[in-house]
């Protein structure tokens, strides 16, 4: 029996647009005139937190806020401890903080939770290890403007997630900073930044999980609204990857329209060391899609909110078996087999390892399993917090 979807999907704003947009009205002191600021669980901390006025500064679980809150409380005058969850102190921090430190700025710890003295940094010259999270460069890039020698950076180790990098420039140009990048050196003059209305777009990383669903299906179409091809976000090149896996993007004026027609990829290969947040949607479409698969530039996912790769490996395979060569920065998949124990009258459930991204691209193996179940379904709130609403309006008819 095959399974059509048919429906509308309303995305939510991109959470890296809105949290930029929010370090840059802290930033440039003015209230922020945006249209469709994200309302994920981690935009509306950082908004909390920027408001607040405690010497305390818990950023949960939200790494990219206690990236950029590192760099404003070390701008700040008065004495703060910036700490979160136990994830969150144990992701990395030092290329950040020694960055900080040549600046002048006064931080009293390696890891977190650390003890920030903030005062008035003017800027200058300073060299950044980005391998392993381009936050680091952007908390200082979002920062700059203010300082009275703007900023001169220069990029040491692999660059990692660039297209963030470059939005964020992209986002501060908007907002009337000078700020340019010329491959790894990048320079911000001293030009406060000036109020200015800025529409959120809806959030591709969000898209990729409903372009899972379409591969999964057995056709149908869905709507996801508002997505347009001239983007921001780096996490757009989803709808070049789904081509392969058999999701067709069109776009009109009221966003993306996805339909699937029929591939059969030889082997597949994916590069997600600049996208890694479109990991988890690849990886398990092509397991349960049964494809042979390569994907690189893995070796940062280790650092997310969990360890993205043995999470989504450990929880696959209690549906299928499949072979996986974990080699260095890469990992190759094998054509899986379903188990023979797994069938429509089981309930399969799920560990989310308090992953939001984990949980949503299990979700639509709904499709192929009929008794889906998670240990956490409110982990999704993080970056996503209609999801499961979303997925109850989508129809599917069987034909």
């Amino acid at each position: 029996m095959k399974k059509l979807l048919q429906g509308t999907v309303n995305l939510p704003g991109s959470k890296s647009e809105s949290n930029r947009a929010l370090m840059i009205a802290a930033y440039g002191g003015f209230p922020l005139e945006v249209n469709g600021l994200s309302d994920a669980r981690d935009t509306v901390l950082l908004q909390q937190l920027l408001d607040s006025t405690s010497s305390t500064v818990d950023c949960q679980d939200a790494g990219t806020a206690v990236r950029f809150l590192m760099t404003y409380l070390a701008c700040k005058p008065g004495t703060w401890i910036l700490t979160g969850t136990k994830r969150l102190c144990e992701r990395p921090m030092a290329p950040l903080i020694d960055a900080l430190r040549q600046l002048g700025a006064d931080i009293d710890g390696d890891n977190l939770p650390l003890r920030i003295n903030g005062k008035p940094l003017k800027g200058g010259h300073v060299i950044l290890d980005a391998s392993q999270s381009s936050q680091f460069v952007s908390s200082l890039l979002l920062a700059a403007p203010s300082w009275d020698n703007g900023l001169d950076l220069d990029l040491v180790g692999e660059l990692t997630s660039l297209p963030y990098i470059d939005m964020t420039l992209s986002m501060m140009r908007h907002f009337g900073a000078e700020a340019i990048r010329d491959g790894r050196h990048l320079m911000v003059r001293p030009n406060p930044y000036q109020a200015k209305a800025f529409e959120v777009s809806p959030d591709w990383s969000a898209a990729s999980y409903w372009y899972e669903m379409m591969a999964l299906g057995d056709g149908g179409e869905l709507l996801l609204k508002g997505l347009k091809t001239n983007s921001l976000q780096g996490d757009a090149i989803v709808a070049e990857w789904f081509r392969q896996l058999g999701v067709v993007t069109s776009f009109d004026d009221r966003g993306a329209r996805l339909t699937k027609v029929k591939v059969d990829p030889q082997e597949l290969v994916f590069d997600v060391t600049n996208t890694p947040d479109l990991f988890p949607a690849v990886f398990v479409t092509c397991v349960a899609m049964h494809y042979r698969a390569r994907f690189q530039g893995i070796r940062n996912l280790s650092n997310k909110e969990s360890n993205r790769v043995d999470s989504l490996i450990s929880e696959l395979s209690k549906i299928y078996t499949f072979i996986n060569i974990l080699m260095g920065d890469e990992i190759v998949i094998e054509p899986s087999l379903f188990k023979d124990d797994i069938g429509n009258n089981n309930k399969v459930l799920f560990n989310t390892y308090q992953d939001h991204r984990v949980a949503m691209a299990l979700a639509p193996l709904s499709l192929r399993i009929d008794q889906v179940s998670f240990d956490d379904l409110n982990v999704v709130t993080k970056s996503y917090p209609t999801f499961w609403d979303n997925v109850k309006k989508i129809a599917y008819f069987n034909k």
